[in-house]
């Protein structure tokens, strides 16, 4: 049996949360969600999680700023879809990147979803670290609280949008955020908790890392091995993101702490992602070996 090692891959895979996400993930899926992508003329990027009130988090926008401009660098119009909370979050991460701020903000109601892709017309839909509904309509932290009074439901969008069928690809973390409803079986065998947090809410490309913002880079390494173009930030800019959007009134998801840190993890540590994904991203995809049944590796 060959086996074929995607680097991409090997790094979204790091579970530093401890989380499980190797019974969730899937191999291949930052590249099959680039090459949906690949061509994109229309795309809405949805992101922003607030943790507790006035406390939204680091993850997210920056992994959205930095898949929509390489999104835009492909030629793609983008807009970026929040809730008034993280406007300033997501403006902090597109200023940063000297990037459009078209933003827009979306209370989460249907029928204000269907005027905004009827407006819009996307021809994709991408969420990145944005909660989505679990079974009972509510949504749900890591730790199983609600917290969806301090969080739109946009993920009306994309419920809306399966009638009018633009590409939707979703990356999260956990197992609560949009997009997950696509491996909610997988995540209710883990255990009950993860069963009641879990969203119902799928996408056609589903992309798990261990940080979301991971994910989005990692579509952009897979669209830079796809287009041949370096579409990555630095390790230096990673640094700058994180920082403004703490500027801006972030927190860390996990410690709640206003410091420039994501999921518990300093600044250094995510720039380093950066630094090995953009590696990966010039090194392909590699056979590992051959394995015979009965035979060592």
């Amino acid at each position: 049996m060959r086996r074929v090692a995607d680097l991409v891959d090997q790094i979204l895979a790091l579970d530093p949360g401890h989380r499980d996400i190797a019974a969730f993930s899937t191999p291949g899926a930052a590249a099959r969600a680039a090459r949906a992508l690949h061509g994109a003329r229309r795309v809405l990027i949805v992101t922003g999680f607030t943790v507790e009130p006035d406390m939204p988090e680091t993850d997210g926008p920056p992994g959205a700023a930095v898949l929509g401009r390489a999104l835009r660098r492909l030629g793609a119009r983008v807009t970026y879809v929040t809730d008034t909370i993280n406007v300033p979050l997501v403006e902090a991460a597109l200023k940063t990147l000297d990037e459009p701020s078209d933003v827009v903000v979306y209370p989460g109601e249907a029928d204000g979803a269907r005027r905004l892709l009827a407006a819009e017309r996307p021809t994709h839909l991408v969420a990145i670290e944005r909660p989505g509904r679990n079974r009972v309509g509510d949504y749900l932290n890591m730790r199983g609280e609600s917290v969806a009074a301090w969080n739109a439901p946009i993920d009306e969008l994309f419920v809306v949008a399966t009638a009018l069928r633009p590409a939707t690809i979703g990356i999260g973390d956990g197992g609560n955020e949009i997009g997950m409803g696509k491996v909610r079986t997988r995540l209710a065998r883990l255990d009950a908790l993860r069963a009641r947090i879990a969203t119902v809410v799928p996408v056609d490309h589903l992309v798990v890392a261990g940080v979301s913002n991971w994910g989005g880079y990692g579509i952009v390494a897979a669209l830079g091995r796809l287009t041949g173009l370096d579409l990555l930030h630095t390790p230096e800019i990673e640094r700058r993101l994180i920082e403004a959007c703490v500027a801006a009134g972030a927190c860390d998801g996990v410690t709640r702490r206003r410091e420039p840190t994501v999921d518990g993890l300093a600044a250094e540590t995510h720039a380093a992602v950066v630094d090995l994904l953009r590696l990966a991203s010039r090194s392909g995809i590699m056979g590992t070996g051959t394995l015979r049944r009965g035979t060592r590796s």
